[in-house]
């Protein structure tokens, strides 16, 4: 098939965009021309037909031109399309939420509608976890490099290990898999012969967790270990397997909404044996303050998202937890961090969602020589991390 070249004018004309947004788009270098013809004029492919409509549709879902060149730069030209859906689905979960708040704020009296304004608030928020999905994995190893620098003879993984108490034969559900650290960290300890069904609502890093258990799949065949993946949102959560021993929900409950998260606690009480536990870690208030202070100290306008966490935390969990749970128990993890390396911290809070990665890379060489003044092998940083679980039974 010929391969059909447009000027900058054709492709306004082909797609009803006018010359100058097009030409705007270009000078921010989120369209290429393909070649360029010796009188000047740049000739655009057919490809970049797809990528202008790309660029209309993240603009109509409200992300900046400097968002949108970052989200197009980080992934293949022929997952656009599937990538699209999947945003648009989750802005229209999004959208629904948001109503259901505002729907719900018009009834209740009006001193109780300050909270229902701040729950608005950060529903808002979302829309930067949208812009994650793109880049999970390289932010998530961002943010786990840090914790190298543990004072806990211990490991999270391990912890977690500890506190699942796991035995031969086992069923087991992991709510949140991510990339499957957890059993392949784990691998040589764990027990022989269980059956591990994990689940995520992200696509990518439920293909990531794939992969990893798929390198190490001769160790796993060698203990009788099988996985099953499964594609679920939390919020809505539902699955054909029941009479599960354990059921783990690892740092992952706070992101369920505050409507949701009953219904899938509810759910889990469900899935399990009679005899089966519950696992749900979290972090506390205070969780790495001395960094988040830190770096506000170089720049006052950071903003630090601990809302992330604050509807499921080490200090609200149990109450919410005893309404679904008759036995619930808290395990607090004595681990904190000492970090000798600035660039380490500089990475974790450029890796946050939020306006950091914005003002950071601006500010990059300030930042780093800041950092250097105080820390380093000499005076490592201390990061308190409040960090623990609740191991909960029927």
């Amino acid at each position: 098939m010929k391969q059909e070249f447009y000027t900058m004018g054709e492709l306004a004309k082909l797609t009803s965009v006018s010359y100058k947004t097009i030409r705007h788009y270009y000078e921010k270098g989120l369209l290429q021309p393909e070649k360029q013809t010796d009188s000047g004029y740049k000739l655009f492919a057919q490809k970049s037909v797809e990528e202008l409509q790309r660029i209309l549709m993240l603009k109509y879902l409200d992300f900046s031109l400097d968002e949108i060149k970052d989200m197009l730069h980080n992934q293949e030209a022929k997952d656009n399309f599937k990538k699209q859906e999947k945003l648009l689905r989750a802005q229209k979960e999004h959208l629904e939420q948001v109503l259901q708040a505002v729907e719900k704020i018009q009834k209740v009296k009006e001193d109780e509608r300050w909270e229902q304004l701040l729950n608005i608030i950060q529903m808002t928020q979302h829309k930067e976890e949208l812009v994650k999905q793109y880049k999970e994995e390289s932010n998530l190893q961002k943010r786990i490099n840090i914790h190298a620098y543990s004072t806990s003879k211990t490991n999270w993984y391990q912890w977690i290990l500890d506190g699942l108490q796991l035995q031969e034969g086992m069923k087991i559900l992991e709510v949140g898999c991510g990339n499957g650290a957890l059993w392949i960290c784990m691998r040589d300890r764990l027990p022989n012969n269980l059956h591990i069904i994990m689940t995520d609502n992200s696509e990518e890093m439920l293909q990531k967790a794939k992969e990893e258990t798929e390198k190490y799949a001769s160790e796993f065949q060698e203990k009788k270990i099988t996985f099953t993946f499964y594609q679920r949102n939390a919020e809505q959560f539902q699955i054909e397997e029941t009479q599960f021993d354990r059921i783990i929900a690892n740092h992952m409950l706070y992101h369920v909404s505050n409507d949701h998260r009953p219904q899938l606690l509810q759910t889990c009480n469900n899935l399990l044996k009679d005899d089966g536990l519950f696992f749900a870690s979290t972090i506390g208030k205070d969780h790495m303050g001395e960094l988040f202070r830190l770096i506000k100290e170089f720049d006052s306008t950071i903003v630090i998202p601990t809302w992330m966490s604050a509807d499921f935390e080490l200090e609200n969990g149990e109450e919410q937890l005893r309404k679904v749970f008759a036995n619930v128990t808290k395990k607090v993890q004595r681990n904190d961090l000492l970090v000798p390396d600035p660039l380490a911290i500089y990475d974790y809070v450029e890796s946050l969602p939020g306006n950091a990665k914005e003002i950071l890379s601006q500010k990059k060489e300030a930042c780093v020589a800041f950092l250097k003044e105080r820390v380093s092998e000499k005076k490592p940083f201390f990061i308190h991390k409040a960090t623990g679980a609740f191991l909960c039974r029927k």
